[in-house]
């Protein structure tokens, strides 16, 4: 099952143009089938769905003050951003498949009445009728 999730416009702009590989969450949605399933993003302050992007790989990890900064670039924010997100907790690193840049989706359409703070199960599938 596919998930909806918000980011901010410029992590967005870094999903589409492949500098972003991966998404960290301290959570892993229950029902996401890895290498099927993805997850929908929603433009951080809109309601605008800009891409859908397959989850291809989740590695569980902790990230402490040390390794911090091996992640940075690969997750499109800086080492300080991380350190305070993470704070030596497990973390969920969700590797970034297949990226389909959307136009003209709104979030109601994927049935989901508000941007979610962590995710959000969306009943549609990517490719289905909106």
């Amino acid at each position: 099952m596919n998930i909806l999730i918000t980011l901010p416009k410029n992590l967005l702009e870094k999903i589409i143009s492949g500098k972003k590989e991966f998404e960290m969450r301290k959570c892993l949605p229950k029902h996401m089938k890895i290498g099927e399933d993805g997850f929908f993003v929603v433009e951080k302050g809109t309601d605008d769905v800009r891409c859908w992007c397959r989850v291809d790989d989740v590695r569980e990890t902790y990230i402490d003050h040390y390794s911090a900064g091996c992640f940075a670039s690969r997750l499109c924010v800086s080492e300080e951003y991380i350190k305070k997100y993470a704070n030596s907790e497990k973390v969920y690193l969700w590797k970034i498949g297949k990226v389909i840049a959307l136009e003209c989706l709104k979030r109601d359409s994927l049935i989901v009445d508000r941007n979610p703070q962590q995710f959000a199960y969306c009943p549609l599938s990517y490719g289905e009728s909106y």
